[in-house]
């Protein structure tokens, strides 16, 4: 279905295909073999061929995928190139003043990511930012006294004096006001632990961003501080004698934001906000910028929301030189410089490989599609569809494909009025579709694809069935439309010669994806290969951002397996942590599994004294569902028999040990 020839396709022209060389960014690319390669280090002699990892992590501990893969060298590797980006503008632009990369954990709480964040950022003065009170906790266990630890988000009583007693324990912990009543919590605590705190103030800006999330900026914006809230802010810790203790300012112009002129607009805005502070005596010393740095999901560098316009030294650039420009200005000095790059940082690292079970393949019933001569000359549709069929080429695509809807609704009508039978109609039906799929195979010839025939090409699409669930994996693409990559992992010297969408194993219509990234823009259709009876896997990449967070319980599907991959020996020293189970995943919904399990030997001995199974068939059957208990949510090729020894507890595993 798609017009390639064999000896045309190579591994390049997949990779052309599928975008793959600008969304990748290097991270990601085709072997000779036609293997998707991971390249979570600078040194390409590390190449890591992800199938080949995922099928030893199967083989090895007995999982299957869906898995999620995760590559923390690739997290060192963004942490590199932002904070090289900013020095290399620092240094362009004689800044004086210095930057460091703050993650937001609210990103991706997983402890190894976090981990991974914290350890690449530490030679940058990097640090931590915790927007509830979960988050702070564990920020404050992680960090150490070292560690720049913003404290953001809405604040209780509790949070404020975790903040303030690690504070005093040696954290580096600035408590940033949000709200105008945040200020006489902090003053009040502080006052009653008699510890000082160290403050910063976030800011509502009048400018905005662009994209899904441009709500999050500007002065309608849930966060941050208006214009007179914060002179009546700064008045107030006047008063108190604690104007000393504010040393940073934050804004956020919100997040994915895909126009770079959105950005100068806030930089400008929010260091001249800075520099009037300091002038009135505000012992600033920190510009926090916020998020904001895109990531372009599609690589087509526009302002479409899952692109960006612009590169990383340019956000880089543009930072710098903004705040440089004003406080030059103003007479202030530059300050130091935060970033809250988190979707940027860790997007790249993460992606999940789904396994293809089956698939529904457009087809036409031959037998059902008669030869010229055996149509009957007086059904007139019939006629019509057979002549358009057999007079169908390159030229006349677009007529033919009128003519054919104008003879099926003719055919229907005399349906309806009962002057066709089933089984003409059913003939004629078989007719358009043939007259529809050799319309989608000229397509590819013609110089431009009208937008009707270019949904017909998706309406004749076939379905991919994912061992996976949408609302688990990929909230964001349901609920926003967010574009990720996608494409098999393997099989890429080979032609893809289907066209399909992505249908999860969910009981939701709406389980499906059926809109990926093409050429210069997106299309509603995946080139997908022919399945045969070996495993076909598919990637979904740059999910390391917010999707793990945002997921939820539908149809109980649960978590995934992961897989964190050890750049220096992937088979030896990568780490496995097992998915949901089903007695986790009714358990977080407070079904009591004991009490399930009680009702189900309360069944068997019922099936027993009606004589429905032997004593033997009933202890058969007991056990297996006594282990379902520990199998995994998602569908597996085989039933694992799980013993009783092994059911307390699930462990996490490395892939070298037996």
């Amino acid at each position: 279905m798609i017009d390639i020839t064999e000896n045309d396709w190579s591994t390049i022209d997949a990779t052309e295909f599928y975008n793959l060389e600008r969304w990748g960014l290097g991270y990601f690319e085709l072997d000779s073999e036609g293997y998707l390669v991971a390249n979570p280090s600078v040194d390409k002699s590390k190449s890591i061929r992800i199938f080949d990892v995922v099928n030893h992590f199967l083989k090895s501990h007995g999982a299957e995928p869906p898995v999620l893969v995760r590559f923390p060298g690739i997290i060192e590797r963004r942490m590199h190139d932002i904070n090289e980006a900013f020095r290399e503008s620092i240094r362009q632009f004689e800044y004086e003043g210095s930057y460091s990369t703050i993650f937001p954990v609210k990103v991706n709480q997983h402890l190894e990511v976090v981990e991974a964040a914290l350890k690449s950022g530490k030679k940058y003065g990097g640090g931590l930012e915790a927007g509830s009170k979960a988050e702070l906790y564990a920020v404050l266990a992680l960090a150490d006294n070292d560690t720049p630890i913003l404290c953001n988000g809405f604040k209780d009583l509790a949070v404020i004096e975790m903040a303030l007693r690690a504070s005093q324990l040696g954290r580096n912990v600035t408590i940033v006001i949000e709200k105008p009543n945040e200020v006489d919590l902090i003053l009040n605590t502080s006052k009653r632990l008699n510890i000082k705190p160290k403050l910063g103030i976030r800011v509502k800006l009048s400018a905005r961003g662009a994209g899904h999330w441009q709500s999050s900026g500007g002065a309608r914006s849930k966060f941050g501080l208006s214009i007179p809230e914060l002179v009546n802010c700064i008045a107030q810790l006047r008063r108190a004698e604690c104007l000393d203790r504010v040393h940073l300012l934050h804004f956020h112009p919100g997040s994915q934001i895909t126009n770079v002129r959105k950005i100068k607009y806030s930089i400008i805005e929010a260091t001249r906000i800075y520099a009037d502070l300091v002038q009135q005596g505000v012992p600033l010393k920190i510009l926090d910028v916020g998020g904001g740095l895109a990531v372009d999901y599609t690589g087509n560098r526009n302002k479409e929301p899952s692109s960006m316009n612009y590169t990383l030294q340019e956000y880089a650039n543009d930072v710098v030189y903004y705040v440089q420009m004003v406080c030059d200005q103003e007479g202030v000095a530059h300050p130091k410089i935060y970033s809250e790059s988190g979707r940027a940082l860790v997007a790249h690292h993460s992606m999940l490989i789904v396994p293809i079970v089956g698939s529904s393949q457009t087809h036409v019933q031959q037998s059902l599609v008669p030869r010229s001569d055996q149509v009957d000359e007086e059904i007139a549709p019939l006629v019509e569809l057979s002549g358009i069929l057999e007079e169908l080429n390159v030229k006349n695509v677009s007529e033919s494909f009128h003519d054919a809807q104008t003879a099926m609704e003719i055919a229907m009508q005399m349906f309806a009025n009962g002057n066709l039978t089933l089984e003409q109609r059913a003939q004629c039906e078989a007719l358009t579709n043939s007259i529809c799929l050799k319309i989608n195979s000229l397509l590819d010839e013609l110089p431009f694809v009208p937008a009707e025939l270019d949904e017909l090409r998706y309406n004749l699409a076939d379905t991919y069935f994912a061992n996976f669930s949408l609302f688990q994996a990929l909230p964001d693409a349901w609920a926003l439309d967010q574009l990720f990559p996608v494409m098999p992992i393997h099989r890429m010297n080979e032609r893809p010669t289907r066209i399909g969408i992505l249908g999860d194993m969910t009981c939701d219509s709406d389980g499906k994806l059926d809109c990926f990234i093409g050429g210069a823009g997106q299309r509603r259709w995946l080139p997908m290969h022919q399945l045969n009876d070996r495993p076909y896997w598919i990637g979904i990449f740059l999910v390391g951002a917010y999707q793990e967070s945002l997921s939820d319980d539908h149809n109980l599907m649960g978590k995934f397996h992961i897989l964190t991959v050890d750049t220096d020996r992937p088979y030896e020293d990568s780490r496995l942590i097992y998915g949901s189970t089903l007695r986790e995943v009714l358990e977080h919904v407070h079904h009591i599994w004991d009490d399930m399990r009680g009702k189900f030997a309360v069944t068997v001995e019922q099936a027993r004294q009606e004589r429905r199974v032997s004593y033997e068939e009933g202890e058969e059957a007991f056990r297996f569902f006594e282990s379902m208990s520990e199998n995994y949510t998602y569908l597996t090729d085989e039933i694992r028999e799980i013993e009783p020894s092994q059911m307390a507890s699930r462990v996490e595993l490395s892939l070298g040990s037996k």
